[in-house]
């Protein structure tokens, strides 16, 4: 039995235990065409689901996708939303060791790999709630010894509410720009951890000397172009490591784990907890996103993301000897809708 095995099966039976399950799994069990306990043993078996129905996360208590066995523990529980990018923001929770598995132990791999920087001040530029962001970056500094980071709070939702180019947007970005470019001239930042239109416009701000004191760049928010990347380590950051992570709140963090070549970062699913479930298409194109979380604080099979990527990816074997999955996603972009453009991606 395959470690993925005996995780898919351990996670099985804890939501769908008899007493101490899930409430939605337990109320949901009766109506699926198979028996989960005894049918889903594979990850492949999990495709036997039903895309999961996303609406639950905007309008259910999070607590009805927590197992009871847990419902006495809910002090050790780390809430999480999402941007809101796509429709009503969705509501998850994860436990603490859970937390830590999806989003601090990645991005220790990765950089590990990536040799990015340790023992530097952190700036952090982003939602400091109710997003899952603003809590990762904290603990992922600690995890590289770093000071608790500095930040400045930027609200996304308020900002996709501005239309572009105008006053307000204008004057918001401004307001964030100058709060970081104080912390910036009174503090020895060495890594910064933003979003690309962020970083884009705060490198138009900083002295050389300052640009070439930035050793370490943490990228999230939304997809980069391969012209933001050329920029950001050749021009802007030049003596920085730019790491960025694929993901969301719902999901976890899939880390970049080599360095961006071609302006299309190569992410990786880490550990037992998450799986894509993904086929490559015969004309070549790029498939949409699915994924299953397997998580003790919640079980999401067979969500459908509103994004696609390239998925003939190997993983290097120093990284999968670090827990890393096989194959990666290569160059992940919003799918762009009819009257939808969504700005996505990453936490």
């Amino acid at each position: 039995m395959t470690d993925f095995q005996q995780h898919v099966e351990e996670i099985i039976a804890l939501h769908f235990d008899p007493r101490w399950g899930t409430p939605y799994w337990l109320e949901r069990a009766p109506s699926l065409p198979f028996n989960p306990q005894r049918d889903i043993c594979t990850v492949e078996d999990l495709l036997r689901f039903p895309p999961f129905p996303m609406y639950l996360l905007s309008n259910c208590p999070v607590e009805h996708l927590i197992p009871k066995r847990f419902h006495d523990d809910l002090a050790n529980f780390i809430t999480a939303e999402t941007g809101g990018a796509t429709g009503v923001p969705k509501r998850t929770a994860y436990h603490s060791d859970d937390f830590t598995a999806a989003f601090v132990d990645p991005f220790v791999a990765a950089a590990t790999l990536m040799d990015f920087p340790r023992n530097r001040h952190w700036l952090f530029i982003g939602p400091s709630g109710p997003h899952i962001i603003g809590k990762a970056a904290r603990a992922c500094a600690h995890a590289l010894g770093s000071l608790d980071p500095f930040s400045v709070d930027f609200d996304p939702r308020w900002v996709r509410k501005l239309p572009e180019g105008s006053l307000g947007r204008t004057r918001y970005l401004e307001h964030v720009l100058e709060q970081a470019l104080q912390v910036l001239h009174t503090q020895h930042i060495g890594v910064l951890f933003s979003t690309p239109p962020v970083l884009e416009a705060l490198a138009g701000r900083l002295t050389e000397e300052q640009r070439m004191h930035i050793t370490g760049i943490h990228l999230g928010g939304m997809a980069a172009s391969a012209t933001f990347w050329e920029q950001l380590t050749t021009n802007w950051f030049p003596n920085a490591i730019a790491l960025s992570g694929y993901g969301n709140s719902l999901a976890g963090v899939c880390p970049q784990i080599t360095p961006c070549l071609d302006g299309a970062p190569v992410y990786v699913p880490f550990g037992t907890r998450i799986a894509f479930a993904m086929e490559r298409n015969d004309d070549g194109a790029p498939a949409t996103v699915r994924f299953h979380r397997l998580d003790r604080a919640a079980l999401l099979p067979h969500v459908i993301e509103g994004d696609e990527a390239f998925v003939d990816v190997a993983t290097p074997p120093k990284a999968q000897q670090l827990g890393f999955h096989a194959t990666g996603l290569r160059n992940p972009q919003p799918i762009q809708r009819q009257h939808e453009v969504r700005q996505g991606g990453l936490y």
